[in-house]
């Protein structure tokens, strides 16, 4: 008998309208929330398996577009591409509180965890109907879903902080590439977040991450 696992993906009604409006609306960050069992050790490892539903999810919804993309008779023999994933060498940054602070500020002031700006200016931009102000109400209900909310204490990992823009340098050799290719178009210039967040109040495991160029 296998065990229970520790993580279960969380996909509700609200979550589900949510992930349509931010894909209509071009936002580029993906995200998944994970249910966390009373029994898990709440640990790095327990944040890197976050990160492994992340992908699982990012594959399905390749998946998804390839089987689309084949019922085009022009590209019936495009075969599903691969995506590198070598969470294993992720080196994981614990976030304090006042950068947590920083995470959920909605205003568009540089600073270094500005998490609404790249949420509602990626390179493309995003087309909310309502504007800004429309975009500040799908971005609060974001950090909601995610359990990203300072008053309920989340224990926030960057894995993303020691990648550094230009990485397609001559010079770079392959063991120096990021842990995943997910990352290398955000990495051309615009940047790239790859963040897990434990919120202990809702016991709730939640994974973001964008990377996008023009």
């Amino acid at each position: 008998m296998q065990p229970r696992p520790l993580l279960t993906r969380m996909e509700d009604e609200h979550c589900r309208a949510l992930r349509q409006l931010l894909k209509e609306v071009y936002c580029v960050f993906d995200f998944v929330v994970l249910a966390v069992e009373p029994e898990a050790e709440v640990d790095q490892a327990l944040h890197r398996q976050g990160l492994q539903h992340l992908y699982l999810q990012l594959m399905a919804e390749r998946r998804e577009r390839w089987e689309i993309l084949r019922q085009d008779p022009r590209y019936a023999d495009v075969g599903l591409t691969s995506m590198r994933w070598e969470q294993e060498r992720a080196v994981p940054e614990a976030l304090g509180q006042e950068q947590v602070r920083q995470l959920v500020c909605e205003n568009l002031e540089p600073q270094e965890w500005a998490l609404f700006q790249a949420f509602y200016d990626p390179p493309y931009g995003t087309q909310f109907p309502g504007g800004i102000e429309q975009a500040r109400q799908a971005f609060g209900h974001w950090l909601q879903v995610l359990g990203l909310d300072p008053a309920e204490g989340p224990h926030v990992i960057n894995w993303v902080g020691n990648l550094e823009l230009d990485f397609l340098a001559p010079d770079m050799g392959p063991h120096l590439l990021p842990w995943s290719d997910y990352f290398d178009e955000g990495l051309e210039w615009w940047g790239v977040w790859c963040l897990t967040v434990w919120n202990p109040v809702r016991r709730t495991l939640s994974v973001l991450a964008a990377s996008a160029t023009d």
